[in-house]
């Protein structure tokens, strides 16, 4: 359950069972003078959202071990350990958003384990902890998409199942998309998602399952 006494609640979200933080929150601008992201991590994206509400209709399995890329405040990462009892752990080549997702987790009386990596750095040992792998708003540099094919690639090979991303629609997403398309037909899922809470917010979502393909 959210432990909320131990925060104000002006300037804060509650979507899909969680409390959020937005930029305006009295602790986050006295968190901002010492944390200083510098790789997008400066608020909530609502590509996020749409992972969320895929899940509530999709759970994941109790104690599923769910890495989420690129967490920057991990909204996807706190719903999915206080919503999903998954157990879970958030990556990002930026450790100055950790203390953001310690945050958040904190307030929705959460665990969620930081791992300061890229995405190159996770490796089939790595990737083999992870049963399911979550991402939101992370392919929006050109050279991601070569970076995230060669990562799922990895993972399918270390035996993760299911990979889930969610994006508001980029070019570079679409080009991501295609390129799973092609590799894996038999796992390849493209949506067209919206979210509602905390507010109306449409985007695309590619699901991987990789159970689905023969051993």
């Amino acid at each position: 359950m959210p432990r909320l006494e131990i925060f104000a609640e002006d300037h804060m979200q509650y979507a899909y069972g969680i409390y959020l933080f937005t930029a305006k929150h009295p602790l986050v601008r006295k968190l901002k003078k010492v944390a200083k992201p510098s790789v997008h991590g400066h608020k909530t994206w609502s590509s996020s959202f749409l992972l969320m509400d895929w899940l509530s209709s999709n759970p994941l399995a109790k104690n599923t071990r769910v890495l989420e890329l690129g967490c920057g405040w991990g909204p996807a990462a706190v719903y999915c350990a206080s919503q999903q009892q998954a157990k879970v752990t958030g990556l990002d080549v930026d450790d100055s958003v950790f203390p953001y997702l310690d945050m958040v987790a904190a307030a929705n009386d959460a665990k969620v384990r930081p791992l300061h990596a890229s995405f190159n750095d996770m490796k089939g040992q790595n990737l083999a902890k992870f049963d399911c792998i979550i991402g939101a708003d992370i392919c929006f540099w050109d050279e991601m998409v070569s970076d995230l094919l060669r990562l799922f690639k990895r993972a399918k090979k270390a035996g993760v199942k299911q990979i889930i991303l969610a994006d508001p629609g980029r070019s570079t997403f679409d080009e991501l998309t295609n390129r799973c398309e092609k590799l894996w037909p038999a796992a390849f899922t493209y949506e067209h998602w919206f979210a509602l809470e905390p507010n109306r917010f449409e985007g695309r979502l590619m699901i991987l399952d990789f159970s689905k393909l023969p051993v």
